[in-house]
């Protein structure tokens, strides 16, 4: 409130002609987002990436829209932690965060949970099998549950990422609400014969990934973790795995406004991945400290036109990796001074 009216004085003390200069830019600013149906002051809507699956994604204003025609049809899912979630969310989405979407009944920590755990949890919240399902988060958690989900079969037209997350829902100055919907207990299945099994890639097939000209493996952690200066709490070892290609995932993202934490055009993100050598053509096996993040990089790239078919995250990932036999690389990213430990 002091930042208004320091701005209304500073306003009063201007002259006559730019005090009305500034009138008449706020009345075109007011018109314009009714125009829009943007409140005033909203950012204008992230350009046109060139996608060549714009439908995974949706952006606030799209959101706003069929919320604003109270479409029945939609199931909003935040992707948070409860506290966030409690600070404040958008207005009829539920909640779920990792670890209900984890494998509890497994050692290695983090592992998808099985298609029946994911139908009686999504059941649960009111969501049905007809639903289109619109999820959001603030880092990379939400390509998580979007990756589950289409590896079990859930059509991919029926699964929409909201383009930059909170942050971009709360940047258009769009409403949130403390309290929670609630839905009635919903039928969630999975659609017979349904899944894409080589989204989920084993350890195996990494190890038979490594060395062959029509695949590569790529690390999407941050670059100390790959090159060994340190670790996070699952790991045994630090490192990665021996000719692994690093691209840390958030290159595929915005990181400034006023498209912060929005993806960045199919055209940029090919650029970025292809300098690396990870190309359409080849096989992508992808990895970070958990499936997490890998998830975020998988979507990038199915945004930049890679073929799904190709696009595989390793669900064990570094966890299960340094956990293993397997040696384990301690080389910075650039290359200098190689290690490896046995």
């Amino acid at each position: 409130m002091s930042r208004r009216l320091s701005g209304d004085k500073a306003m009063s003390r201007a002259p006559g002609p730019i005090r009305r200069l500034e009138k008449i830019v706020l009345i075109l600013a007011v018109a314009l987002g009714l125009l829009t149906g943007l409140p005033p002051g909203a950012g204008h809507a992230v350009p046109q990436g060139d996608y060549a699956h714009p439908e995974a994604l949706i952006q606030p204003e799209e959101l706003k829209t069929l919320m604003d025609q109270k479409d029945r049809n939609i199931r909003i899912i935040d992707f948070r932690h409860k506290a966030k979630y409690y600070l404040g969310h958008i207005p009829g989405a539920v909640q779920l965060w990792r670890p209900e979407t984890e494998d509890r009944s497994q050692p290695l920590p983090g592992l998808p949970a099985p298609s029946g755990q994911m139908e009686k949890l999504l059941g649960r919240l009111g969501i049905s099998s007809q639903n289109t399902i619109i999820i959001y988060s603030d880092q990379c958690d939400h390509t998580r549950l979007w990756w589950i989900l289409a590896a079990y079969g859930f059509p991919l037209g029926q699964m929409k990422l909201l383009d930059g997350g909170m942050e971009a829902w709360k940047a258009k100055g769009y409403a949130t609400q403390l309290t929670f919907p609630h839905y009635k207990p919903a039928t969630f299945k999975f659609p017979p014969q349904g899944e894409i099994k080589s989204l989920v890639a084993t350890m195996a097939e990494v190890k038979g990934a490594l060395g062959k000209p029509t695949a590569v493996v790529l690390d999407v952690r941050p670059e100390k973790l790959f090159g060994g200066q340190g670790s996070k709490e699952g790991a045994a070892r630090p490192g990665h795995i021996p000719g692994a290609v690093w691209v840390f995932w958030e290159e595929a993202r915005n990181g400034a406004a006023p498209y912060k934490g929005s993806w960045k055009s199919a055209a940029e993100i090919r650029q970025i991945y292809m300098a690396r050598g990870v190309t359409p053509e080849k096989d992508v096996y992808l990895y970070g400290h958990t499936d997490l993040c890998a998830a975020y990089t998988l979507a990038s790239l199915y945004l930049a036109g890679y073929p799904l078919e190709k696009l595989h995250v390793y669900a064990g990932s570094w966890i299960e990796w340094s956990r293993s036999q397997e040696a384990v690389a301690t080389a910075p990213a650039g290359g200098a001074k190689p290690g490896r430990q046995d």
